[in-house]
């Protein structure tokens, strides 16, 4: 049985804040031409043995509202010049985003309710560097820790900050997933529209700010790149290559608007595409190894939850974080969920421009995928040098190319065993 317009949940906002750009046509423009965000750290204690990374440490949030939010209601930029002067750069980049898929949407309260607006925050320990220096401060003298870290130490900040600026009053909530946690605060904002708690819902993706202790401690079990290339960025973060070494650690955040088929015509709101549906899996283990089988159960439940056919999938977008074993292990699932058609669907990797976002990524990948499906265009997997004889899927390598989606998947997998798909389509 067919969903109705008041059961099909579709995107019709979209917003992003990464190191390839801050503004979504700008995002695209990178994305296609193949263009890498990733530099060295403009920030970052010497002693992080990882020299690359997507940072945004310099995000200027004036800069940003002037060029970016130039077609913004004077009210909007007011309430979010005065709100970011005392937020860290987390709230900043997250609600950047938020704003901008706000205003692309046509989220205005003469047009929606605003009580029946939720929003959905993915992350979690965004702060962790304020929370670090804070530490160090108060044991040297109390009197001089900042005045608001009572309020930012806790993540839920981040979710207030956007609702204040957006004056959201509907269902508000953070999703904690690791690297996972983008596609499930999207499954979460689906599940509180099917249930009819909210006609429309501003799903976020939280900038998590990098901090120098957990760097390193990922360096330390080997996920991040370090050997190769702290000398050549841009190089750096290189899915399915026979070179890749690990992860390249990025700031970034990104929005969706999602809401009803019904509630996006009533207001003549653009579509851009169908969430079709989605699941999450664990793979019952704490251990930071990805489970092929864990993976492959996300995948098909998401699929049935989409009522599509393996068949049916044109496209999927990777979560590639550039790990040997990682992108080895998708590979398989892959090509068990797809069978012998895998070889024949695209799969490319988003983080191969703008690196691993963490708890974001699902959220900038959906944009990513959304992009994709709206301009038939697929953007390149870069870096793509060596072929890896173990991999055999097309990566999509080096350069765009024309591609009609219908029916896409997104990956986000995430230590704690945490496995998740999107099922995202063109709209009908």
């Amino acid at each position: 049985m067919e969903r109705t317009s008041d059961q099909r949940v579709v995107i019709t906002g979209l917003g992003v804040v990464t190191c390839l750009a801050d503004s979504v046509p700008e995002f695209w423009a990178g994305l296609v031409a193949g263009r890498s965000g990733i530099t060295n750290w403009k920030s970052m204690d010497e002693r992080v043995e990882c020299r690359v990374a997507g940072d945004l440490s310099d995000f200027d949030y004036n800069d940003h509202l002037d060029r970016v939010g130039r077609g913004y209601d004077a009210e909007l930029t007011k309430a979010a010049r005065k709100l970011f002067r005392v937020t860290p750069l987390s709230g900043r980049a997250t609600a950047s985003a938020a704003a901008q898929a706000y205003v692309d949407a046509g989220l205005d309260p003469s047009k929606v309710d605003p009580d029946r607006v939720g929003h959905v925050l993915a992350g979690q320990n965004l702060n962790t560097p304020l929370i670090t220096e804070n530490s160090r401060i108060f044991a040297e003298d109390p009197e001089y820790m900042a005045p608001l870290l009572g309020m930012v130490a806790l993540d839920t900040d981040v979710v207030g900050v956007v609702c204040e600026l957006l004056h959201l009053r509907g269902p508000s909530m953070m999703v904690g997933g690791a690297c996972a946690s983008g596609n499930l605060a999207v499954l979460s904002g689906l599940d509180m529209i099917r249930a009819g708690r909210a006609d429309a819902v501003v799903v976020t993706g939280g900038a998590v700010a990098m901090d120098a202790a957990i760097v390193q401690a990922w360096v330390e079990i080997e996920a991040l790149t370090f050997r190769s290339f702290n000398d050549d960025p841009a190089r750096a973060s290189r899915p399915f290559d026979a070179q890749r070494e690990g992860f390249v650690p990025s700031e970034g955040a990104a929005a969706v608007v999602i809401e009803t088929m019904a509630s996006a015509r009533r207001r003549g709101a653009t579509v851009y595409a169908e969430v079709l549906g989605g699941a999450a899996a664990s793979d019952a283990s704490r251990l930071p190894r990805p489970h092929q089988d864990g993976q492959e159960r996300a995948m098909r439940n998401a699929l049935r939850d989409a009522r599509v056919c393996p068949e049916q999938v044109d496209y999927v977008n990777a979560h590639a974080t550039s790990t040997p074993l990682g992108d080895a292990v998708e590979v398989a699932a892959v090509k068990a969920v797809l069978g012998d058609r895998a070889l024949s669907v695209p799969m490319n990797a988003t983080k191969s421009m703008i690196g691993h976002s963490l708890t974001s990524a699902g959220v900038i990948e959906l944009v990513a995928t959304t992009l994709q499906i709206q301009h038939g265009v697929l953007h390149p997997t870069i870096n793509q040098e060596e072929k890896d004889p173990e991999l055999d899927l097309d990566f999509v390598p080096n350069e765009a190319r024309e591609h009609a989606i219908t029916v896409g998947i997104s990956n986000s997998f995430g230590f704690g065993g945490i496995n998740s798909c999107l099922v995202v389509g063109r709209p009908g």
